[in-house]
């Protein structure tokens, strides 16, 4: 079980984070260079209501320690987007392991109270160039996390 410092780590609004999607779609359709997508669903058990109201702070500062500074974050609820520049196939293969790997462990409030968290992860890519689209990318992204939620909890699909 982790002991986690609650950090003030933020993440995009949706409205934010759509600019930045937008700018990093055309710099990679300009100058060719591989982007990947992510949308996790994060449900969580904790014992007290302590715990529940620390527990998406305590995933967002986990997420971030675990993500490079360039990637975008962004949430809308228990929904979060991940932007990933110059990630092609094989990075975004790591990253998902690496928060399923993560996130498997349960947490522990700095008041001692435990979380788990359970997670939906769907995922795309795309070498960049003038096939780009963010539609396609979001689009991706969805049906992935939907046969992910088929699959079952604590799983990641990635669709090219």
């Amino acid at each position: 079980m982790r002991k986690m410092e609650i950090r003030n780590d933020d993440v995009y609004s949706a409205d934010v984070f759509q600019v930045l999607f937008d700018y990093e779609i055309a710099r990679a359709r300009r100058y060719p260079t591989p982007m990947s997508l992510i949308q996790i669903e994060m449900k969580f058990t904790a014992i007290n209501e302590e715990a529940q109201r620390a527990a998406p702070q305590i995933f967002i500062s986990t997420l971030n320690n675990h993500l490079r500074s360039v990637d975008i974050i962004s949430r809308a609820g228990n929904m979060y987007k991940i932007l990933l520049p110059n990630t092609d196939a094989n990075g975004i293969n790591i990253i998902c392991e690496r928060i399923l790997s993560v996130f498997k462990n349960k947490f522990e409030t700095p008041d001692g109270f435990s979380i788990a968290y359970s997670l939906q992860i769907g995922a795309t890519f795309h070498q960049g160039g003038e096939t780009m689209s963010g539609a396609d990318l979001v689009a991706h992204t969805i049906e992935a996390l939907k046969q992910s939620k088929q699959k079952g909890p604590n799983t990641c699909i990635i669709l090219s």
